[in-house]
């Protein structure tokens, strides 16, 4: 008996792989035909395409190290198999792999949460981080805090800051001293007032992906056997199949609303969240190695790919969950999910 399960769980395991691998093979064709970057500085700054969806999907799908193994390989052979942006960087491979292995992990502990916990986790994240960057914002111009501060000040060492308000004291106590005050300030600045006002935008950019989505789903009480636990007699009609007099609109929010729950917020939450941390880390490691980015602040490189990336990851959202509810149709495929 014992012998059975595991042959059965190395089966399961044989299958899981080959699926990854088809969605990586389809993130290779499209990364190689449809894929581009937006150049930054005077080089490739960052790729722009909807083939990364295709390597989340095995770590949404079949759990972490299969998102370890279809990002980190996808990274490698699309270098491979078209080398664009210079050389390759192992640290960047190192990265997708890891946050693949996040992107899975995390969708394992937000999957199934109830969408009104996750939305009001997400609100008050939001309103936290707008305020702070509000605040911040207010008490540097206060104290006349901008990118041109040390200017016209011969040295930024004797700066008074005991008369500042706490942000304004925070801000200039860690550059005053630097070897770069000037640049080391608009780092400061952009770390206390536009990343938390960018968090903020963030939270609001997720709720209004998830209240788009949520809203389509719901159009139609009929074509969403799932949402909020469906009964059985709608959850036979989601199997029985899509009526064909419906429109094509209601067909694919139907799709949509297949039986994993539609859950949007957690899987908005997933994808562009740890998109984001992966972007950034990314950032760091090509601020660090290529050697027309480093006089610049380290601001000026993440925020352009930020934004990409951001709107990259609103697209794979769309994707993700369409894609999604087409596999939990297909038996094979629900099978390998379960």
């Amino acid at each position: 008996m014992h012998l059975q399960s595991k042959l059965k769980a190395q089966e399961l395991h044989l299958r899981r792989m080959v699926a990854t691998a088809v969605f990586l093979a389809i993130s290779l064709v499209l990364r190689m035909t449809v894929a581009g970057y937006i150049p930054l500085f005077g080089a490739n700054g960052t790729r722009v395409g909807i083939h990364g969806v295709f390597t989340i999907m095995p770590a949404i799908l079949f759990g972490p190290w299969y998102g370890a193994i279809a990002s980190g390989l996808g990274d490698f052979l699309g270098f491979v198999l078209r080398p664009m942006g210079g050389q390759w960087l192992w640290q960047m491979t190192i990265v997708m792999t890891i946050g693949g292995f996040v992107r899975g992990w995390v969708w394992r502990m937000l999957r199934g949460r109830s969408s009104v916990g996750t939305r009001a986790v997400v609100i008050g994240f939001t309103l936290a981080f707008i305020a702070f960057g509000t605040i911040s914002m207010i008490q540097l111009r206060q104290n006349g805090i901008t990118h041109g501060f040390y200017d016209d000040i011969a040295t930024p060492s004797e700066v008074d800051i005991s008369g500042m308000n706490p942000i304004s004291r925070l801000v200039i106590s860690r550059t005053q001293n630097t070897s770069n005050p000037s640049r080391f300030l608009s780092e400061r600045i952009a770390e206390v007032a536009y990343a938390p006002l960018g968090a903020g935008a963030l939270g609001m950019l997720l709720l209004g992906v998830d209240l788009f989505l949520s809203k389509r789903m719901e159009k139609d009480e009929r074509y969403r056997p799932f949402l909020h636990g469906g009964s059985k007699e709608t959850k036979k009609q989601a199997d029985d199949g899509i009526p064909e007099k419906i429109t094509v609109s209601t067909r694919f929010v139907s799709i949509l609303a297949a039986p994993w729950n539609g859950s949007i917020m957690p899987l908005a939450l997933t994808i562009i969240a740890v998109s984001l941390l992966i972007n950034t880390a990314n950032s760091v490691v090509l601020w660090r190695t290529i050697t027309a980015w480093q006089g610049f602040p380290f601001v000026y490189i993440w925020l352009p790919r930020a934004v990409v990336a951001l709107l990259n990851s609103v697209v794979n959202v769309f994707i993700a969950a369409l894609l999604m509810g087409v596999c939990y149709r297909q038996p094979h495929m629900k099978a390998l999910i379960e």
